[in-house]
């Protein structure tokens, strides 16, 4: 994904209370891209083993959120959603009209999270996935009630450059999250197509690879030149050749039935715990 220079980027600090994983996929990316210097950035979290990684990187952590607050003019929230009303309540005091929150917690919508902060609060949520760290990811965005059109145009400046950025609504960001935990089903995708590939006679590293590209390749393929799935399936099956047998062989096995329920199954606990 192409990165893009923004030099109003350089000229903010932006704090993440929590940095797990998506926290530091988020951090990998924007500092491979240079998009965000690690200067800028500033981390806490409750134990030492998330903060030494990061503080590895050049960044500077604490065991304080409010910390984090006082000192970022953005705050991206990161913890688990379960603790939100506990951070929520730890860090009012410090969330001023200067602060623009940022959430990245599946099924914490937006009445949620502005009920816990002080009124007039600018929130976001902005739902991206774990392929930002290779500036490949896709985040879904959901406007608060109090953010203005600069607020969504810095949010978009710091994720476009680390992947695709699409606006929806709170119920659509669940379907936006179950698109996060995608990346684990298409991981089951790349290691069968991987497996049977070794089944056949490839080395393992070579078969790896070739997956990986073919679904890199394959997703590239739609994004630049829109063609329906459908269409691109099609113009590579020839009439009782080999590729519509193993198309056959996969509608035998349920792959497209198994993928649609997962994404739904997804959406539905998300909902559950919203």
């Amino acid at each position: 994904m192409a990165t893009s220079s923004c030099p109003d980027l350089f000229q903010i600090r932006i704090g993440f209370v929590g940095v797990g994983n998506m926290a530091q996929a988020i951090i990998d990316g924007w500092m491979k891209g240079d998009v965000i210097k690690p200067g800028q950035l500033m981390a806490s979290a409750p134990s030492d083993r998330n903060l030494k990684i990061v503080k590895e990187k050049g960044i500077q952590t604490t065991h304080n959120n409010c910390e984090v607050v006082r000192s970022c003019d953005v705050v991206i929230l990161a913890c688990k959603p379960y603790h939100i009303a506990q951070v929520s309540e730890e860090i009012r005091s410090e969330v001023t009209g200067s602060k623009l929150v940022l959430s990245l917690l599946a099924a914490v919508t937006i009445p949620k999270l502005e009920a816990g902060l002080p009124s007039g609060t600018r929130v976001l949520r902005a739902m991206p996935n774990v392929a930002s760290a290779v500036q490949e990811g896709c985040t879904m965005l959901v406007r608060g009630s109090n953010v203005t059109e600069a607020d969504v145009a810095l949010t978009k400046a710091l994720f476009s450059p680390i992947g695709l950025v699409e606006e929806g609504t709170d119920a659509l960001c669940n379907v936006g999250g179950a698109y996060g935990g995608a990346i684990a089903y298409m991981a089951i995708v790349l290691e069968s197509m991987s497996d049977g590939a070794v089944k056949m006679g490839m080395q393992r590293h070579m078969a790896t690879r070739m997956a990986a590209q073919i679904m890199m390749g394959t997703g590239k393929m739609q994004l630049e030149t829109g063609l329906h799935p459908g269409q691109i399936k099609d113009s590579v099956c020839s009439p009782n050749g080999t590729t519509i047998r193993g198309v056959h062989a996969m509608e035998q096995g349920g792959v497209r039935g198994a993928l649609m329920e997962a994404m739904e199954v997804s959406v539905k606990r998300a909902e559950e715990i919203s």
